[in-house]
């Protein structure tokens, strides 16, 4: 078949192979792409003790570095969320990579705040150093490569993304397309000659299985530059053995990522998924989608005036400005990206096979991930876990910078330049790389690594001079509560701003950073809601030694909550932050003296010994059978394990809903009695008004007729085989919206009061 769209390349040779140019030029940009990354972070006014990122999600980072330093891995801490500890199952991090390397930086620096700054100070030239080798291999000229390599590595991406750190290595991108660029040609597959050997087998392998492991983000687009590699090797030669390699390439791809969040998936059909962490909702993949315009405009903050006018209007004017500001390409991504799409709808009659694959993986990365594409689909059908489509910039960047340079080497090869080949190479390189620098990037902000440094370093103090006023090995109780992770912030408060006790100390535990929606949350949540007096007491129960208090948590900066702790225990804050914003209460005295948990202490055990007892219905209080359940009551008896099926409580009790659950389901710490009479306490909403509701215990099922208003219903069950489940279930469930009575959409069936247990002999 004629392929009238894309034509093998042919190696040109624009400047020497002596092989002290092989691995000079490549050594010469790791070096300038390393002093360009310290300059650019701030140069000598950069202290490399002090975090780059210490506010927002850079707090979380340094949290996580800390915790894979302490253990072995970061799923578990008992310094966080003490003193039930802090699993992170329920919220994946598949970046074991990015992990791996932070803890090895973390080990041999002793400081989670070094191992942060160096991994994105070395995230410069890795990503240099990729691009570079990726450029040689689509063999683009040694200069050219070069220059690529610089323009690539300080993206506006690369700064504008400090505090989702693992992004900054971004190195992934240039290596998947150029996977798939192999795969185009039939160079990557079960069977050729080059790629037949098994050693070539493992190696390629091994690469992907790597690649996988630095974001689940990046490996999924990869994944979709090796399926459109595999279309148009297809479409290019009409048989499914072509497709082979990029179905190898996907499935050890895939594979990758299930391993990375295979402890995640284990751990939630062990204990059920948890409802309230990592929520994502198919609307945002429309939120944090890709916006082409975004691609081509100018940075944030662009050093020439009226660019930076263009951009700050835009982000000002226009809906869905989040995230997605940082994916500027600068003007020479942009050139190579309009060429590529040029390419695409106005073909010539034979392409470079090399500029075909770029702009076919370019545009079907617009097309999936831009706001409104086939991302939304996916979000809707498959998952909506992965939302921040428009991280697929740098793999755009990749391909558009590659395009630029791809013509630039055309315009070279012409008559008039090949005498001084070398020459203009050269001067074009060095032109490319000082444009991008004033594109492409913003000198450096000094003034926010001093403010930084000066948080940073106030915490250091204030956490220190707490571990000398109690014991060692002690906990510590933080105020306000805050939930963890990815809750909006307390007034002042960041998400992640409690994070710093735990950061600066060596032995003592902190409760912040129990996984919300899990016992410890609960337990902490439900404790900050309580008076104060009743938490410093719960607080000692639990062998606090003392109160951290954030101000920035409160609107009238904490003075009211500091009242209230002085007059409790008859004296002032033991010690004042150096910011002013943190404050310390010690709870150990002559009445109070240090204690501690017995060793292996449950979560139910922690509670009941401090008279606490929540769960996801919230407080649970001492009844017995006989008393029975007020449903107008928060929280349920400590005689019910488990409740399904009803809404939320209100003056008069509960309304069955079965948007929840079709029946109501009450499981019972213990097996019910042999012989007992149901008490129940409740009225039939709309169509279940004298229809009737089925009541099952074990194989016996009953039934009643609901009436309009509350009544009194007794239904006696024999139970031999001691079932501790009752199930009931209305005859109509529907909403009050479908009845056109409100606009209430819970699917409505049983009011229920009260309900109690009578012993039968």
């Amino acid at each position: 078949m004629t392929d009238i769209f894309a034509k093998p390349f042919v190696e040109t040779r624009l400047e020497s192979t002596r092989p002290a140019l092989k691995w000079g030029v490549p050594a010469a940009l790791v070096v300038l792409a390393t002093l360009m990354g310290w300059f650019l972070i701030g140069g000598t006014g950069f202290n490399l003790n002090d975090p780059l990122a210490y506010n927002g999600d850079g707090m979380l980072i340094l949290a996580l570095i800390k915790r894979v330093m302490d253990g072995t891995w970061l799923f578990h801490s008992d310094l966080m969320g003490a003193p039930f500890g802090s699993y992170l199952y329920d919220y994946p991090i598949p970046d074991s990579g990015s992990l791996f390397v932070l803890k090895w930086l973390g080990l041999m620096s002793g400081s989670p705040a070094v191992a942060l700054n160096l991994y994105y100070l070395l995230g410069f030239p890795i990503n240099a150093l990729s691009a570079y080798l990726v450029l040689r291999k689509l063999r683009v000229s040694m200069a050219l490569s070069f220059a690529g390599g610089f323009v690539f590595t300080i993206l506006p991406f690369h700064f504008e993304r400090v505090g989702h750190l693992f992004y900054t290595w971004y190195f992934a991108a240039p290596i998947f397309v150029w996977y798939a660029f192999k795969i185009y040609r039939g160079e990557y597959a079960l069977r050729t000659e080059k790629s037949g050997r098994p050693v070539a087998h493992i190696k390629h392998a091994l690469l992907l299985l790597v690649l996988s492991c630095f974001g689940v983000y990046y490996s999924f687009f990869g994944v979709l530059t090796f399926i459109v590699a595999g279309m148009m090797r297809y479409l290019r030669m009409r048989s499914l053995a072509s497709i082979y390699g990029a179905v190898l390439a996907i499935v050890i791809v895939a594979f990758g990522i299930v391993a990375n969040v295979t402890p995640n998936l284990i751990d939630r059909v062990q204990h059920g998924a948890n409802h309230e962490t990592a929520a994502r909702s198919p609307i945002e993949a429309e939120i944090y989608g890709l916006k082409t315009v975004q691609l081509l405009l100018p940075r944030i903050g662009h050093r020439f005036e009226p660019l930076a006018k263009v951009t700050t209007k835009y982000s000002a004017t226009f809906p869905l400005v989040n995230e997605n500001m940082t994916a500027s390409l600068g003007f020479i991504g942009s050139i190579g990206f309009v060429a590529l799409l040029l390419s695409i709808f106005a073909p010539r009659a034979q392409q470079d096979e090399r500029i075909f694959l770029l702009a076919s993986v370019t545009l079907a990365l617009l097309l999936f991930c831009s706001i409104g594409g086939f991302s939304s689909l996916f979000a809707v059908l498959i998952t909506p876990m992965i939302r921040a489509w428009n991280r697929v910039s740098v793999f755009i960047a990749f391909t558009s910078i590659a395009a630029s340079l791809l013509m630039l080497e055309q315009l070279l090869a012409r008559d008039w330049a090949k005498r001084n080949a070398a020459r203009w190479t050269t001067l074009t390189a060095l032109g490319l790389c000082a444009f991008a620098y004033w594109d492409q990037t913003t000198p450096s902000c000094v003034s926010c690594l001093q403010s930084s440094s000066t948080d940073f370093n106030s915490d250091a103090r204030f956490v220190a001079d707490i571990e000398k006023q109690v014991p060692k090995g002690s906990t510590i109780y933080q105020l306000p509560y805050v939930g963890f992770p990815e809750v909006p912030p307390v007034n002042n408060l960041g998400t992640y701003d409690l994070a710093s006790g735990y950061l600066h100390s060596k032995a003592l535990g902190w409760s912040w950073g129990t996984m919300k929606g899990r016992p410890g949350d609960l337990f902490f949540r439900e404790m900050a809601s309580e008076p104060m007096e009743q938490q410093i007491a719960t607080a000692r129960k639990l062998c606090f030694s003392g109160v951290y208090l954030d101000r920035r948590g409160y609107t009238d900066g904490g003075a009211a909550v500091e009242a209230q702790l002085q007059q409790i225990l008859g004296r002032p804050a033991a010690l004042v932050s150096g910011t002013k914003q943190q404050v310390f209460f010690n709870l150990v005295d002559g009445q109070h003296p240090a204690c501690a948990l017995p060793a292996g202490i449950t979560p139910d055990q922690m509670m009941e010994h401090a008279n606490l007892v929540v769960d996801n219905s919230g407080v649970k209080y001492h009844a017995a059978l006989s008393d029975g359940i007020n449903f107008s009551r928060p929280g349920l008896p400590d005689f019910l394990k488990q409740l399904d099926g009803l809404s939320g409580v209100e003056p008069w009790g509960r309304w069955s809903d079965a948007s929840l659950d079709p029946s109501v389901r009450l499981r019972f710490t213990d097996p019910l009695p042999a012989h007992f009479v149901l008490h129940l306490r409740a009225q039939g909403f709309g169509p279940n008004v004298g229809k009737p509701t089925r009541v099952a215990v074990g194989n016996e099922v009953q039934s009643f007729m609901p009436s309009a208003a509350p009544t009194d219903q007794a239904l006696s069950f024999s139970n031999p085989k001691g079932a501790d489940l009752i199930t009931i279930t209305p005859a109509q469930a529907i909403s009050p919206k479908d009845l056109g009575t409100s606009s209430d959409d819970r699917r409505l069936g049983l009011g229920m009061e009260q309900l109690w247990i009578e012993t039968a002999p």
